[in-house]
């Protein structure tokens, strides 16, 4: 009786009980869309947007709902409230809820900032637009429409050269300081303002963000160089867009005239008083940099440029001015990463002089000064500092990956990597201003230049990355100092890939491919526990798949329709709900899912049930590995070793689903395959698994078809120990020119994690992640090659695979559902690891040794609430385990906690809440060896 009214009391209170407050939904026609002009925009535009808001009475928990194509920066008062939105797509767009707090009685002013800037990775842009509801408590104070203060920020050139000429990113940021005011935030300047205008956005669904807003870090700059840039020299700028440009310039005597520039057509259409001119390599140089010698009697000459027309970019060369009498001013052209390049530098410390160090106060020297700032390893983010210099001085500030030749980065390349220009660039006024991009940038060096015949003074210089709010809690300690390295730089490389989505490379791309999210998840898992962003990317790429079912490889935006990725994103569907234990998203997806799967089984050949994928470019087939070429095509057996495990995944969700007859079918499927993989492509004469089978021949093995099969567990158990053999003997160990790369490693440790081949898997981390860290990484590279290619990353987080790996396989902590973990230590390759998994509820902690054939022991500490597995090896005659001082396995005796398993060993069930150590104890046998003496 008394538990029955206890239950009925429990029922009446959770019904009683208020509910969190919940703010009214927003309907996207609350307010109106609005913009400076209705007229077609040019390629890049920064507009400002300005409200006065007159509150009666305080306001208690006040929100500004706000979305802009294709970026905004909200303030109120002058404080910056955030910025976004994050990566929206035609399917997925979402507003950000800025929270502003209780907002006092009285005026408060709104402006935001916003830049039109389309690019082809982080926006599907429509047309440029501000949407934005200020409301308290769902109450709404204010909204967007056409009584908006508006107008053009002219500051922002609209023809800037783009950072990436694919339009991967957006436009570089030259910005006039004239033209724009110190105390634009609040007051937006004293232009005269307009009213927006009401502008249609094209419909599509508006939800709230589902991952927090980014946060900014700062990060240390390590060292500091300095030099003075192109001395004796002076760049001429010549405007684009014209038939020919031309400059005057006058010596009082004789002279010899040196110039620099680009090797190109349109160097070679410049002129010196009518005369061509002889270009020559430039010794010492990066590639592509040619100079020439002109004598010139004394008076006035002109330089001319023809070919500009076609160049909107214009053109830029330097001249040499000691015997000079005029030369033309520097002018704030639409590529100030042309004469960044061009610049040869002298380093010397004494161009620029550090004041203090926190805050960083630099004093540059005329007439052109350089400072670089090293940041460790590649940074996402922007830099800010206080500019105070004469009017028309120019501060260049540009980023890249790395040096040139240990000297200075070429944030323009030029030949080197011709698409491609990451600098900006301000023109001073004489007054103080506070300056950085509205877009982040990404490097690890950053190149300041200033181009004045005066000092200029940088004040409060600081760099700060834009990234995913998430704090590390997972990390690895062993008694291996390279690994516990290898694993924490995994880390780092995930911090400037993980913002409003897992992205490929901040440097160069930054787009959502979902081979790069996948592993990037894994490394997010060990290190920081966060799920939001992975499931925001499943809904976005699921938007992208057409209604046929052909999968998209990104998103937003195509870029390919590449199988492996969709097989990989089905993966990540079926982790996902593991972790979670939550069918909502995966019933939302399962419509795309379906559609995806019917797809695939269209390449599947009716006599030997494997796909069987055309020739073509990766993009339009697989990629699985930057070293494979053959393999992705033909009836490969990596690819159907992924669709083997694609198929489980499917089924899996299918049964959290309760999809029975679906279930049924893939897994009916799946056994399938797995018998015709192993009957077409699998050798058994050479225990090797074939590459692939292209019009009717086989293709040798390589590493990746034995990795990928035992990966997926598709091998017999008989052959395992072959397969595994064979994939270790086949990897090249000549890492100049490897056949299997750091993407592809994730499957190749997690095979060898199959096989139990932890110190061959170790050996193979230490080789191709230690080799990278001699060579200076701080990050992880694209591939083994990307330091010999200006086009490769240095900063790639699809790399990551060792710290998943040293994690899940060497410490052996795992997380197996919402609330339950396993941990399975390695005993093996290191003599001690320690380490922290996060886990939904809290932290798995997990400390292991081995010492020997007499002691094994492991403490744990797991949240409340949850239950787990701690696994040990088949114990001897001669075993004794204790728990917490306590035995519960002995000769004699054996506690129902521990239990043995068909394979031989032991499984030991546990509860969270408390600490346990676990001691594995037995006899070493001595082995008696007789002692044969020659005399």
């Amino acid at each position: 009786m008394k538990r029955q009214v206890a239950l009925l009391l429990g029922i009446l209170l959770i019904t009683l009980w208020p509910l969190p407050a919940q703010s009214a939904s927003i309907c996207f026609c609350d307010a109106t869309p609005i913009w400076v002009h209705a007229n077609p925009p040019a390629a890049h535009e920064v507009a400002l947007f300005r409200l006065e808001v007159n509150v009666a009475a305080p306001a208690p928990a006040t929100t500004l709902a706000i979305f802009a194509d294709t970026r905004y920066e909200a303030y109120i008062n002058g404080q910056l409230l955030g910025r976004g939105p994050a990566r929206f797509s035609r399917t997925l767009r979402e507003y950000d809820q800025l929270v502003i707090g209780d907002l006092p009685a009285g005026r408060q002013i709104i402006t935001v900032r916003v830049q039109w800037a389309p690019n082809t990775r982080r926006s599907d842009s429509e047309r440029p637009f501000l949407w934005a509801l200020l409301h308290s408590n769902g109450q709404p104070l204010a909204r967007s429409g056409p009584h908006w203060q508006a107008r053009l920020l002219h500051a922002y050139r609209s023809d800037a050269a783009p950072v990436h000429r694919w339009g991967l990113i957006g436009p570089t940021e030259i910005v006039d300081l004239a033209a724009l005011t110190p105390d634009w935030v609040v007051n937006g300047g004293t232009t005269e303002w307009q009213p927006a205008v009401a502008v249609t956005a094209q419909p599509a669904p508006f939800t709230p963000r589902s991952i927090p807003q980014l946060v900014e870090v700062d990060i240390p700059i390590r060292s500091l160089q300095a030099g003075w840039l192109a001395p004796g020299f002076t760049p001429i700028e010549f405007p684009g867009g014209v038939d020919q440009a031309s400059v005057q310039i006058q010596t009082q005597r004789p002279a010899i005239l040196t110039l620099i520039s680009l090797q190109g057509e349109l160097t070679n259409q410049l002129t010196i008083n009518g005369q061509s001119l002889n270009w020559q390599a430039m010794p010492n140089r990066p590639p592509g940099i040619v100079t020439t010698a002109y004598q010139v009697a004394a008076g006035t000459h002109t330089l001319r440029l023809s070919g500009l027309r076609d160049q909107p970019e214009g053109w830029t060369v330097l001249l040499s001015h000691n015997d000079l009498v005029t030369f033309p001013a520097l002018t704030l052209t639409n590529h100030a990463g042309r004469r960044v390049l061009l610049a040869p530098p002298q380093p010397d410390q004494r161009a620029v002089i550090a004041q203090s160090e926190v805050p960083l106060v630099l004093h540059f020297q005329p007439p052109a000064s350089y400072a670089i700032l090293d940041l460790g390893r590649t940074v996402h983010g922007r830099l800010y500092a206080d500019v105070a210099g004469p009017a028309g001085v120019i501060v260049d500030i540009g980023w890249d990956e790395r040096l040139w030749q240990d000297t200075i980065p070429l944030p323009f390349p030029g030949t080197l990597h011709p698409e491609w220009n990451q600098v900006d660039s301000w023109r001073l006024d004489g007054r103080s201003h506070s300056i950085s991009t509205i877009d982040a940038r990404a490097g690890r060096y950053v190149l300041i230049a200033v181009w004045s015949n005066e000092p200029v003074v940088i004040r409060n210089l600081r760099v700060s990355e834009e990234r995913y709010p998430v704090t590390q809690i997972g990390s690895f300690i062993s008694s291996d100092p390279l690994l516990n390295q290898i694993w924490q730089v995994g880390v780092d490389s995930l911090y400037p890939n993980m913002t409003d989505a897992y992205t490929d490379t901040p440097w160069r791309e930054r787009g959502q491919w979902w081979g790069d999210a996948y592993v990037s998840d894994r490394v997010n898992q060990v290190a920081f526990g966060d799920r939001w962003v992975l499931q925001r990317g499943l809904r976005q790429l699921a938007g992208e798949f057409t209604t046929e079912g052909a999968p998209a490889a990104m998103a937003p935006h195509i870029g390919g329709r590449m199988l492996d990725y969709g097989m990989l994103w089905v993966q990540a569907i079926a982790d996902n709900l593991r972790r979670t234990n939550d069918p909502a998203l995966a019933s939302e997806l399962w419509p795309t899912m379906t559609r995806f799967l019917n797809h695939l089984a269209t390449y599947r050949r009716n006599d030997t049930g494997l796909l069987d994928l055309p020739a073509g470019h990766w993009s339009q087939t697989t990629y699985l590995d930057s070293s494979v070429t053959v393999a992705r095509y033909g009836q490969s057996t990596p690819v159907n070793a992924m669709y083997y495990g694609t198929l489980r995944a499917a089924a899996a969700i299918a049964t959290a689903l309760g999809e029975t007859e679906a279930m049924h079918h893939w897994e009916s499927e799946a056994t399938l395959l797995r018998n015709r993989i192993n009957q077409y492509l699998y050798d058994q004469q050479s225990h090797r698994y074939i590459t692939t089978i292209i019009n009717g021949q086989p293709i040798a093995a390589g590493p990746h078809a034995q990795a990928f099969t035992l990966a997926y567990d598709l091998v017999p158990p008989t052959e395992i120990s072959a397969v595994a053999d064979a994939l270790l003997s086949l990897i090249s160990r000549d890492l100049t020119r490897p056949n299997l790369q750091l993407y592809g490693m994730f499957w190749a440790l997690e095979g060898l994690q199959r096989t139990g081949r932890i110190n061959e898997a170790i050996q193979l981390i230490k080789e191709f992640y230690g080799w990278q860290l001699a060579q200076g990484a701080s990050t992880w590279w694209e591939n083994m090659n990307a330091n010999r290619s200006w086009s490769g990353s240095l900063s790639h987080s699809w790399s990551g695979a060792p710290t998943w790996f040293l994690t899940t396989a060497i410490l052996g902590a795992r997380q197996t559902g919402p609330t339950t973990w396993e941990v399975d230590p390695a005993w093996q390759g290191v003599s001690s690891a320690a380490g922290i998994l996060p886990l939904p509820t809290g932290s798995l902690l997990v400390d292991w040794e081995y010492l020997g054939c007499e002691l094994r022991r492991v403490t744990i500490e797991a949240p409340e609430a949850t239950h787990g597995n701690v696994w040990l090896p088949p114990p001897v005659e001669t075993t004794v385990i204790t728990l917490n001082g306590i035995a519960i396995w002995t000769p004699e005796a054996h506690n129902p906690l521990i239990q043995q398993t068909d394979n031989g060993r032991l499984r030991l069930s546990l509860t969270g809440g408390a600490p346990y150590t676990i001691e594995q104890r037995c006899t070493c046998k001595a082995i008696w060896l007789p002692v044969i003496s020659r005399s």
